[in-house]
């Protein structure tokens, strides 16, 4: 889609200390563990405010951390990862292969980082409230809005390059939210060209400071992303440089 989000380069695969190509790896999917238990209703004695979630939807986006999400104003779909255990029979063995490669991807890590990632046990989660915000037979993902909304459902696949490309159609499944991404995109842009000004006037801390916000952020799959990464390296040696000589 022209004026979409691009990838990055590099290559997928390897780990902690192994390398994505020709460039370290640099970003991991970072999963909030929860688990969607039994609702019982609460009603409140006689002059008791209850500040409990009130029905099952409540409950479901209490324990997804919806609730405090929308609190902080936190726009992020949230990606629901749907894990069974790695010993369950028939599904612990495709649970594993996602955990210990699809997961081990550095481009599908970079799509996640636009979404708030929660895994769920699924052996403590209850089957009712798994399948309204869309569980299938076995290991998945879903996308979905702070109302629960189904926005995008992903296969449990056994590819991280597959899983990459379904997180980027989930992403474009929110209109909204990717314009936001998009203006971000375009501000980092800016951002890199007055780092640049600020680096000829020899103010290299202030111009690293704008560039961190860029390579340690969260939007990690357009083309500024990977300009700012090795930039940042530079300018970090450069601001040593020039404190070095200043002392």
């Amino acid at each position: 889609m022209a004026g979409s989000p691009t990838t990055p380069g590099g290559s997928s695969g390897g780990g902690a200390t192994r390398s994505a190509g020709p460039a370290p790896r640099l970003t991991f999917f970072k999963w909030t563990e929860a688990t969607i238990g039994a609702f019982t209703a609460v009603t409140p004695k006689e002059g008791e405010v209850y500040t409990g979630p009130k029905n099952e939807i409540e409950h479901i986006q209490v324990a997804l951390g919806i609730d405090k999400a929308k609190a902080k104003g936190d726009a992020r779909p949230t990606l629901v990862y749907f894990h069974w255990p790695h010993d369950d029979t028939p599904n612990g063995k495709l649970t594993t292969t996602i955990c210990t490669r699809v997961l081990d991807d550095e481009q599908a890590a970079r799509w996640s980082k636009l979404f708030r990632c929660v895994q769920i046990d699924m052996a403590e989660t209850k089957a009712k409230y798994a399948e309204m915000i869309g569980a299938g037979k076995g290991p998945s993902f879903v996308a979905i809005n702070h109302d629960l909304e189904v926005k995008a459902r992903i296969d449990g696949h056994k590819s991280g390059a597959k899983l990459r490309k379904s997180l980027e159609k989930a992403f474009n499944a929110f209109p909204a939210y990717k314009k936001q991404i998009r203006r971000k995109m375009v501000e980092h842009k800016k951002m890199i060209a007055k780092a640049k000004r600020l680096e000829k006037k020899k103010e290299f801390d202030e111009a690293l400071e704008l560039i961190d916000e860029i390579r340690f952020g969260d939007i990690r799959v357009h083309s500024e992303f990977e300009k700012a990464f090795s930039y940042g390296q530079l300018l970090a040696q450069k601001a040593e440089r020039h404190r070095a000589k200043e002392r």
